[in-house]
């Protein structure tokens, strides 16, 4: 293909590009797209780059808008999508048939089968739009939970205050204020110094921070939580999930730090630190003993 047309091919689908990394693109733009994408590495490098930045954007801290406004909003999106599925679904019945493009045929015949096959193992009425916006809303506001713990843990790890006692032994009064025993993990696999604790507050929720200093001068910042109103799996995909020992854990880095979280008994523990993934891993494993 000639320079001119491979630009010329580019163009015409250099609109579409941040519609699909958004998933708003409709399937048979995106089957060309795809196949597109295949043979021209610009046009696939564009595609990684504005994934990057959208990775990027969940890391801002998003304005808050009142949970009544989301719920509202939610139910009219709710809403507004089930009136456009009836209407499709009408103009359907009327539509005359149309050759359509082999590729797509396979596509929707794939399709087709998914929804065959759910539609028997899965004979359950479907949701009401209210209760399609509440679980919406419910879900994102647990994601953001979770992503709101782990930024603060990261931030509290890099700049920490100063903590309320120095005595493990006070570790236990921490229980009603944080809805989980609070025990000072033992980490017996490697020699640490145990710094401080304090509670934590994450608006309706609170946390224990421990504050340790491993192997002489390497700090290490643990999170004790309720991993039942704090679910640590939807901390993906801030971290990725893991098996160790067949536990699994979620690790990543956040803002150059090594961050793993896991959960064992209804307790969450996230740790934070400056030290390998592998070795912060050991020390959350540890930590659950």
């Amino acid at each position: 293909m000639s320079a001119a047309k491979s630009i010329e091919r580019c163009a015409r689908f250099d609109y579409a590009l941040s519609a699909y990394v958004d998933g708003e693109l409709d399937p048979d733009h995106a089957v060309d797209l795809e196949s597109h994408l295949v043979q021209c590495p610009p046009c696939f490098e564009q595609v990684k780059l504005l994934r990057s930045l959208r990775a990027s954007l969940r890391r801002v801290e998003p304005a808050r808008c009142p949970d009544a406004l989301r719920a509202r909003v939610a139910a009219a999106v709710a809403h507004e999508r089930a009136r456009g599925a009836a209407r499709e679904a009408a103009q359907s019945l009327d539509a005359r048939p149309r050759l359509i493009h082999k590729g797509y045929a396979v596509a929707l015949a794939v399709a087709a089968g998914v929804v065959f096959t759910v539609s028997l193992t899965r004979q359950k009425p479907a949701a009401s739009p209210q209760e399609t916006a509440k679980a919406d809303v419910e879900h994102a506001s647990t994601e953001e939970m979770v992503e709101r713990l782990l930024d603060d843990l990261v931030t509290q790890h890099a700049q920490p205050l100063p903590p309320e006692t120095t005595n493990p032994e006070d570790l236990p009064r921490f229980d009603p204020f944080v809805g989980v025993p609070v025990r000072r993990p033992k980490f017996q696999s490697m020699p640490v110094n145990f710094m401080g604790a304090r509670v934590h507050s994450m608006r309706e929720r609170r946390a224990a921070l421990l504050q340790y200093v491993v192997r002489g001068n390497h700090r290490v910042t643990v999170y004790l939580f309720n991993s039942r109103a704090v679910p640590v799996q939807k901390a993906e995909p801030l971290l990725k999930p893991r098996v160790v020992r067949e536990r699994p854990v979620y690790v990543g880095k956040i803002n150059g730090y090594s961050v793993v979280a896991a959960e064992h008994s209804g307790v969450g523990y996230a740790l934070a630190s400056d030290l390998g993934d592998d070795v912060t891993t050991q020390l959350v494993l540890a930590a659950m003993q």
